[in-house]
């Protein structure tokens, strides 16, 4: 787990907890699956735009936190793009 994904999965977890809603609640209004929610909190996997642009919206964010959350999810992309061709030279 890089520090990215690390940081973008607790301020996923800490937004659907302050909304009082457990994975399984978010994934009944979002249309996400439990699974999904779950890497996305423990940073395992990187979301896609429209999945980021799905929670600010089923969550009403802020635009400052929803801009937040995109710079997080765009930085870990950019990290994992530079690394995978560094791993290829």
């Amino acid at each position: 787990m890089t520090g990215e994904g690390a940081s973008l999965g607790r301020l996923l977890r800490n937004i659907r907890l302050e909304r009082g809603m457990t994975q399984e609640q978010l994934g009944e209004v979002s249309g996400l699956s439990v699974r999904s929610i779950r890497d996305l909190e423990r940073g395992v996997s990187c979301p896609r735009v429209s999945t980021l642009r799905l929670l600010t919206q089923t969550w009403s964010l802020p635009q400052a936190q929803g801009a937040e959350l995109h710079q997080l999810a765009r930085t870990w992309r950019d990290r994992s793009r530079r690394q995978r061709r560094g791993a290829a030279d």
